[in-house]
């Protein structure tokens, strides 16, 4: 019993080492394989780009005409859109595809069972001739290195190369700014080559001239989000720009941007109009209510140049002519202004009044003159008994006061002059008062006909 264990263990074992050294003989064979087919198409592409026919520093087909590049875009991202600086920043891929005859791996090895496409990595850029593609009104730009440089070449059995990379880029953007914020912006992103002339290079769309869908040339715009802009519209077309040199072919992208007006309706116009209305708050307010209508009046002018500096500060600063925003706010300044300057015109006519008030009050009723004692000893002769007491008191006060009055004022006020004076102070405290009803309906009036204008003018106005 013993020995039939033993046996059937070592059987056991012999059939584990067996499988053990079957698969060991076929994991060996299919690496070896695939070593030997990795090593097979290294040295296909390796005896390419090595051989004495290859100049990667000469473009393709140069006695055949100029070399066509399909181009193709991937926006990623579109932001930091400045208004200060007029730039805006993009990251995008750029595709490029091209023939190169000398690439042709069927010609030279048609008998191989190579694979349809072959991706290598970006570095392979190094070792063949690939097109000199620069972002003409570009700033500054990198290409993406992490982990790797973000970077592809695919080769094809005809030769046809296929060169991927990812790029950011922060591009110039001229801007009108007149208008703003009411403005749209055109903005372009412009491909050409750096060396090429149009004889030895041309650029073509890839895909349909549009940018809209992602059958286009262009993809990824109609799915950006912007901050202060709204996408209007995009395009995407060949052009061509010359230098000493020649002509260039160029690619150009082109798209319309419309500024949010939201935003500044909340930070800019609402407060503004809320600061103009509320100075308006003193023509309600008593003429001879000092304190209250100055603070109100200095309070709206402090408020406003508050929210003119922020306006100021956060809007372009780069430019040197007058903007669609600096006029409003500039007229409701002029407006808050006017209603302060606007009591002070009023308290001008207040104080007229209240220092004929004080003139009056220094020359009482009961003093009288030459021509009012005559008019009283020539009285009725009848009621002379009775009046007499009133003449005597008259004459006795005038006689005792005389001399203090003349010597304050050099001469005494007759009932036509105290009657005369009392008129002219209800006359200035009139006006002030018909100068404060006036102003409660010119103002607002003033302020509706300059927004009508305003608007008009520039929601019109071409861009």
């Amino acid at each position: 019993m013993t020995r039939f264990r033993i046996l059937v263990r070592l059987f056991r074992a012999i059939l584990l080492f067996g499988f053990a050294i079957k698969f060991s003989r076929c994991a060996g064979a299919r690496s070896w394989k695939q070593a030997q087919g990795s090593t097979a198409y290294g040295s296909i592409v390796g005896s390419l780009i090595n051989s004495k026919s290859y100049q990667k520093y000469i473009r393709p087909d140069i006695e055949n005409g100029p070399v066509n590049v399909n181009v193709a875009l991937s926006v990623t991202s579109l932001d930091k859109i400045s208004d200060s600086d007029m730039v805006y920043t993009i990251t995008f891929t750029l595709y490029q595809s091209w023939i190169d005859s000398r690439l042709n791996i069927t010609k030279r090895f048609a008998n191989l069972p190579l694979p349809q496409v072959l991706t290598m990595a970006g570095s392979f850029s190094d070792k063949i001739w690939v097109p000199d593609t620069y972002i003409v009104n570009s700033e500054k730009s990198f290409i993406h290195d992490v982990t790797s440089k973000n970077g592809l070449i695919q080769l094809d059995r005809q030769g046809t190369v296929t060169y991927v990379l990812r790029i950011t880029s922060k591009v110039s953007c001229p801007m009108k700014l007149r208008k703003y914020p009411l403005d749209k912006q055109v903005c372009k992103f412009r491909l050409a080559s750096w060396s090429f002339t149009d004889k030895d290079l041309k650029y073509n769309l890839n895909k349909k001239d549009s940018c809209d869908n992602e059958e286009g040339a262009v993809a990824g715009m109609e799915d950006l989000v912007l901050q202060m802009f709204t996408m209007d519209r995009c395009s995407v077309y060949l052009s061509s720009h010359s230098s000493a040199l020649g002509n260039y072919s160029e690619l150009v992208l082109e798209f319309k941007l419309k500024r949010n007006i939201f935003f500044f309706g909340l930070q800019t116009y609402i407060p503004s109009i809320f600061l103009v209305i509320l100075s308006w708050v003193s023509f309600w307010i008593n003429h001879t209510s000092v304190p209250a209508r100055v603070c109100l009046g200095v309070t709206s002018m402090l408020a406003m140049t508050t929210l003119m500096v922020g306006v100021y500060s956060t809007g372009p600063r780069s430019i040197s002519y007058v903007k669609a925003i600096d006029i409003y706010v500039c007229s409701c300044f002029i407006l808050v202004f006017a209603a302060l300057l606007q009591y002070i015109l009023v308290h001008g006519y207040s104080r007229k009044a209240e220092k004929l008030k004080k003139t009056s009050s220094k020359h009482p009723i009961t003093a009288v003159g030459d021509w009012e004692k005559t008019i009283l000893l020539n009285a009725n002769k009848e009621k002379c008994s009775a009046n007499e007491s009133k003449i005597d008191l008259h004459l006795r006060l005038n006689k005792k006061d005389s001399s203090i009055r003349k010597e304050t004022f050099g001469k005494d006020m007759n009932l036509e002059q105290i009657k005369e004076n009392d008129n002219l102070v209800e006359v200035w405290f009139r006006r002030a008062e018909k100068f404060d009803e006036r102003c409660r309906w010119v103002f607002p009036l003033l302020f509706v006909v300059i927004n009508v204008i305003y608007w008009c003018i520039y929601l019109n106005m071409a861009d």
